[in-house]
């Protein structure tokens, strides 16, 4: 008898087991559903838009401190008439407080290389055939171009350039392209975007080095307005693409979201 009550015992708690489990079960389903939902096209706008915010308000607040650097050397070396090796020790030291940045050029209007925040003496090279020369010199304000490889370096770089009276001379930052493309890298597998200037060029994009279609930079440069989203459709494929243009910079900025299962990015 006493064996029997051992039995029912067991099975007793067995089942009980059993019932906690099952219990369990749709709460951990639930969860699992919830984590892996796939996002509705609402809140892929919201996200998408946000991203585009987000990437002009980080590119904006760079060319900001970059202009203060440049108006505080541009009194300094005009104002003061510092020897070299002081002016170098000024661009060296403004270069460091500046993140993503990795030297400051002082250039002639002849195009020379007359300071270079990298090195002292600076290299006995002419930039005068360089864009980001040359539009500085030509327009006013600051100057964001397209990516570049370094003479010396041989780096890509992103120059950001003045033209500044006082000094007759341009003023350039030399700006790790990752700074600017990092505000980009919103997301992971289906998302991208770009920075480019006001005439479409290319500035930084991500995933870097990937050709984007001339039909998304061609929509954005035609419209009228500063900000905006539309959807970008081709076989097989669709993507959201929101952007905004600076009101400050000559910079334009645009965020891509993939809404097709298993879409690649529209700079693919």
């Amino acid at each position: 008898m006493k064996r029997f009550n051992l039995n029912i015992s067991l099975v007793s708690v067995l089942l009980l087991v059993s019932v906690l489990l099952l219990l369990a079960l749709p709460s951990v389903a639930h969860s699992e559903t919830e984590y892996g939902a796939v996002p509705d096209d609402a809140q892929i706008e919201r996200e998408t838009i946000e991203a585009a915010e987000n990437a002009l308000d980080e590119t904006e607040s760079l060319a900001t401190t970059i202009s203060f650097a440049f108006d505080y050397l541009t009194a300094f070396v005009s104002e003061a008439g510092p020897p070299d090796f002081l002016t170098h020790a000024e661009l060296k030291a403004s270069t460091a407080r500046l993140d993503g940045v990795r030297s400051i050029l002082i250039i002639n209007k002849d195009g020379t290389l007359m300071h270079d925040a990298f090195s002292f003496p600076a290299p006995d090279i002419n930039l005068g055939d360089r864009d980001y020369v040359r539009n500085a010199l030509s327009n006013p304000g600051m100057i964001v171009g397209e990516a570049v490889v370094g003479q010396t370096s041989g780096v890509p770089f992103v120059p950001i350039s003045s033209y500044k009276q006082a000094l007759s001379s341009v003023v350039t930052a030399i700006v790790d392209p990752r700074a600017i493309r990092e505000p980009l890298n919103w997301c992971s597998g289906s998302c991208g975007g770009a920075v480019l200037t006001r005439q479409g060029k290319v500035v930084t994009s991500s995933p870097p080095n990937v050709p984007i279609d001339q039909q998304i930079i061609d929509r954005i440069l035609a419209s009228e307005e500063n900000e905006g989203v539309f959807s970008y459709d081709k076989p097989n494929f669709k993507a959201l693409i929101a952007f905004r243009k600076s009101e400050r910079f000559p910079v334009i900025v645009f965020a891509s979201h993939a809404v097709t299962p298993g879409g690649v990015l529209t700079t693919q």
